[in-house]
């Protein structure tokens, strides 16, 4: 009982943090996820055994020019094509790969590509040029947390059926389903009275996250299994390491930005 209160309280502190960011300004909330993106980023790093300053440098300087408005809207077009390439040939590794090998051009390419550009997406999306919308960001983060919460809850009560035991054993058919219909339901009332989305395409969002974000999961427990570590750190109590906090967000968050330019 004392782990789940530990795990509460710890889960509702960061959460807390980043909605009274969202809701405070562009600037804080972009400077909240790159502290956290960095985190998550330092973590990934020494999982895959790499060390370089290089990556973060790089977050950083795309974060500050985003925010400022020097980043344009084809050049943030071409790096979500290159932070989408490499999650779907991430996905691929899922099940044609038992394990990657590390060389400086992986570790660079899976630091940069993978953690860089998908954090990068996590506040952009929110943006058109510099207007800032801070629900639609708000939605991404709520979405994520309902479905890994209720997966959780009626995986615990309900998991017979295992979804990948390869790469995850605990995470089962009736938890996905269950953060499923979660999903669906929260998402339709927040966008009931929001209407961010147009002709019900709240729908493919609310299937979208769910699968994304649990792929999202698996391919970080993929990549701590390569490392046979349990968590990815230990900053936050009962959950493990910001990148365990974020590996879902961090995965959607291009595929996110990606469907809201489209529609």
């Amino acid at each position: 009982m004392k782990d789940i209160q530990i795990r509460a309280l710890s889960g509702g502190l960061y959460a807390g943090v980043l909605m009274a960011a969202i809701f405070s300004s562009p600037y804080v909330i972009t400077g909240v996820v790159l502290l956290f993106s960095g985190l998550a980023l330092w973590e990934f790093q020494r999982l895959v055994h790499f060390k370089s300053f290089f990556p973060i440098l790089i977050l950083v300087l795309l974060s500050v020019y985003a925010t400022l408005g020097f980043v344009s809207a084809f050049t943030e077009g071409i790096l979500v094509h290159i932070a989408l390439a490499i999650n779907l040939i991430l996905i691929g590794m899922l099940f044609i790969s038992k394990k990657i090998k590390y060389s400086y051009p992986v570790q660079f390419i899976l630091s940069v590509g993978y953690i860089v550009l998908s954090s990068y997406f996590i506040t952009r999306t929110a943006f058109e040029g510099l207007n800032y919308e801070p629900w639609i960001l708000a939605l991404l983060y709520i979405s994520i947390w309902a479905n890994n919460s209720f997966a959780y809850l009626f995986g615990s009560k309900f998991g017979k059926h295992k979804l990948l035991p390869a790469i995850s054993p605990k995470k089962s058919w009736e938890g996905f389903f269950g953060g499923m219909l979660a999903t669906i339901i929260i998402t339709y009332f927040i966008e009931g009275r929001l209407h961010i989305f147009d002709n019900n395409l709240w729908i493919l969002f609310a299937v979208m996250i769910p699968v994304l974000a649990t792929l999202g999961d698996f391919i970080q427990s993929y990549f701590k299994r390569i490392a046979k570590v349990k968590d990815s750190g230990s900053l936050i109590p009962g959950h493990g390491g910001v990148y365990d906090r974020m590996d879902s967000v961090i995965f959607v968050a291009p595929f996110y930005y990606l469907l809201l330019k489209l529609i």
